[in-house]
Protein backbone atom coordinates (compact mmCIF):
# COMPACT_ATOMS: atom_id res chain seq x y z
CA UNK A 1 0.00 0.00 0.00
CA UNK A 2 1.02 3.25 -0.85
CA UNK A 3 1.22 6.35 1.43
CA UNK A 4 -2.06 7.98 0.03
CA UNK A 5 -3.97 4.61 -0.07
CA UNK A 6 -3.10 4.65 3.88
CA UNK A 7 -4.14 7.95 4.74
CA UNK A 8 -7.58 7.84 2.51
CA UNK A 9 -8.26 4.37 4.38
CA UNK A 10 -7.20 5.86 7.73
CA UNK A 11 -9.26 8.85 7.12
CA UNK A 12 -12.21 6.65 5.55
CA UNK A 13 -12.04 4.46 8.92
CA UNK A 14 -11.71 7.06 11.92
CA UNK A 15 -15.37 9.15 10.01
CA UNK A 16 -13.89 12.58 11.78
CA UNK A 17 -17.29 14.17 10.82
CA UNK A 18 -19.37 11.32 12.31
CA UNK A 19 -17.36 11.28 15.67
CA UNK A 20 -17.39 15.30 15.97
CA UNK A 21 -20.82 15.23 18.34
CA UNK A 22 -18.68 12.10 20.44
CA UNK A 23 -16.15 14.42 21.34
CA UNK A 24 -18.32 17.70 22.34
CA UNK A 25 -20.07 15.76 24.77
CA UNK A 26 -17.26 13.87 26.32
CA UNK A 27 -15.08 16.90 26.18
CA UNK A 28 -17.82 18.85 27.87
CA UNK A 29 -16.66 19.20 31.55
CA UNK A 30 -13.12 19.32 30.68
CA UNK A 31 -11.66 22.92 31.33
CA UNK A 32 -11.61 24.66 27.60
CA UNK A 33 -7.85 25.22 27.35
CA UNK A 34 -6.75 21.71 27.73
CA UNK A 35 -9.59 20.14 25.26
CA UNK A 36 -7.42 20.95 22.21
CA UNK A 37 -4.96 18.92 24.30
CA UNK A 38 -6.96 15.59 25.21
CA UNK A 39 -8.29 15.66 21.80
CA UNK A 40 -5.14 15.65 20.25
CA UNK A 41 -3.85 13.26 22.39
CA UNK A 42 -6.40 10.93 21.93
CA UNK A 43 -6.30 11.15 18.42
CA UNK A 44 -2.57 10.50 18.45
CA UNK A 45 -3.36 7.05 20.16
CA UNK A 46 -5.69 6.19 17.69
CA UNK A 47 -3.11 7.28 14.96
CA UNK A 48 -0.70 4.53 16.39
CA UNK A 49 -3.18 2.31 17.61
CA UNK A 50 -4.60 1.98 14.41
CA UNK A 51 -0.88 1.91 12.40
CA UNK A 52 0.03 -0.80 14.43
CA UNK A 53 -3.03 -3.03 14.01
CA UNK A 54 -2.79 -2.06 10.03
CA UNK A 55 0.72 -3.38 10.05
CA UNK A 56 0.48 -5.84 12.47
CA UNK A 57 -2.97 -6.93 13.06
CA UNK A 58 -3.49 -10.40 11.75
CA UNK A 59 -0.13 -11.29 13.54
CA UNK A 60 -1.71 -10.39 16.97
CA UNK A 61 -5.04 -11.58 16.58
CA UNK A 62 -3.72 -15.12 15.42
CA UNK A 63 -1.17 -15.19 18.34
CA UNK A 64 -4.32 -14.37 20.85
CA UNK A 65 -5.99 -16.62 19.09
CA UNK A 66 -8.96 -14.92 18.27
CA UNK A 67 -10.88 -14.68 15.19
CA UNK A 68 -11.80 -11.22 13.55
CA UNK A 69 -16.20 -12.14 14.52
CA UNK A 70 -14.94 -12.26 17.82
CA UNK A 71 -12.93 -8.69 17.67
CA UNK A 72 -16.38 -7.28 15.93
CA UNK A 73 -18.68 -8.59 18.55
CA UNK A 74 -16.26 -7.61 21.62
CA UNK A 75 -16.00 -3.78 19.57
CA UNK A 76 -19.62 -3.73 19.08
CA UNK A 77 -20.21 -4.77 22.60
CA UNK A 78 -17.88 -1.90 23.63
CA UNK A 79 -20.05 1.04 21.28
CA UNK A 80 -23.14 -0.11 22.58
CA UNK A 81 -22.05 0.42 26.22
CA UNK A 82 -20.74 4.00 25.35
CA UNK A 83 -23.61 4.99 23.06
CA UNK A 84 -25.88 3.81 26.69
CA UNK A 85 -23.37 5.97 28.39
CA UNK A 86 -23.88 8.68 26.17
CA UNK A 87 -27.74 8.75 25.73
CA UNK A 88 -28.44 8.50 29.67
CA UNK A 89 -25.38 10.23 31.28
CA UNK A 90 -24.43 10.01 34.93
CA UNK A 91 -25.18 12.77 37.41
CA UNK A 92 -21.00 13.42 37.30
CA UNK A 93 -21.49 13.52 33.15
CA UNK A 94 -20.80 11.66 30.52
CA UNK A 95 -17.27 10.02 32.27
CA UNK A 96 -16.89 11.53 35.45
CA UNK A 97 -13.99 13.34 34.57
CA UNK A 98 -11.36 13.93 31.84
CA UNK A 99 -11.73 11.81 29.17
CA UNK A 100 -8.77 9.12 28.52
CA UNK A 101 -8.41 6.56 25.91
CA UNK A 102 -12.01 5.04 26.35
CA UNK A 103 -13.94 5.87 24.82
CA UNK A 104 -12.44 9.06 22.72
CA UNK A 105 -9.50 7.15 21.09
CA UNK A 106 -10.65 3.73 21.60
CA UNK A 107 -13.63 2.58 20.32
CA UNK A 108 -14.81 6.31 18.97
CA UNK A 109 -12.31 6.67 16.42
CA UNK A 110 -9.97 3.67 16.30
CA UNK A 111 -12.94 1.15 15.22
CA UNK A 112 -12.47 -1.20 12.14
CA UNK A 113 -15.54 -2.06 10.09
CA UNK A 114 -16.59 -5.26 10.14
Amino acid sequence: MDILSIAVLIFLVTDPFGNIAIYIAALKNVIPARRLWVAGRELLFALVLLLLFLTFGDKILSSLGLSREATAIAGAIILFVVAMRLIFPSAQGLLGGEPMLVPLATPAVAHWPC
